[in-house]
């Protein structure tokens, strides 16, 4: 059974602000992260409710995601420029 993708709207109102090539890489990558959400963790954290948190990071970005298996949803939680130049 695939997995649902769900996005914070904090993380959809930043991509709206990137170029349209970095918004389409960063999209592209969300879906990927839909499609086998546990292949493209790079690290994990754990948040406030004692989650395992998966951390991604793509173009410059670390996009934090949470896999809902009881619920077969990706849910991201958080998009963060991965340096300290901020998003471009």
């Amino acid at each position: 059974m695939p997995y649902r993708l769900l996005i914070d709207l904090e993380a959809v109102e930043l991509l709206q602000t990137l170029p349209p090539v970095r918004r389409h890489n960063l999209l592209h990558h969300f879906r990927e992260l839909e499609r086998y959400p546990s292949v493209h963790s790079d690290y994990h954290d754990t948040d406030a409710q004692g989650r395992r948190v998966e951390v991604s990071v793509a173009d410059g970005f670390a996009i934090y995601y949470w896999i809902d298996e009881a619920d077969r949803q990706v849910k991201i939680l958080l998009l963060l420029a991965a340096d300290d130049r901020g998003p471009r």
